[in-house]
């Protein structure tokens, strides 16, 4: 299990070291740069695959811990709601203006401050 976790922190700084020149890049503003449009489109992709895995394990699970909650909580569907917003709700993929820092990002939603009708 050690060796493991020092694998991953291996890969994520890494990540991070391959990364800062790119995002470097992205931060200057000089008009198009094919290159750095390249380089953060594959650091899209490389960010997104094992961020896209962990959120949407965070969704299934989130949805299936709504439904208990929905169900124990005696068909409140506000209580179910605040889960499921909560987990499936956010950014599923890592975009360029994620990285550019042009858009927030989210890994959890955020539950709406009225309510919704009951259907």
């Amino acid at each position: 299990m050690k060796h493991i976790a020092l694998r991953m922190v291996a890969v994520v700084v890494a990540l991070s070291v391959c990364l800062a020149p790119v995002a470097w890049a992205a931060e200057q503003d000089e008009g198009p740069n094919p290159a750095a449009d390249l380089g953060l489109g594959v650091a899209s992709v490389f960010c997104s695959i094992p961020y896209g895995v962990v959120k949407v394990s965070m969704g299934l699970l989130g949805g299936i811990v709504g439904g208990f909650t929905y169900v124990l909580s005696g068909l409140d569907r506000r209580a179910a709601d605040a889960v499921w917003y909560t987990t499936i709700e956010g950014d599923y993929l890592v975009t360029t203006d994620h990285l550019r820092g042009k858009k927030d990002f989210r890994f959890t939603g955020v539950p709406p401050e009225k309510p919704r009708d009951a259907r």
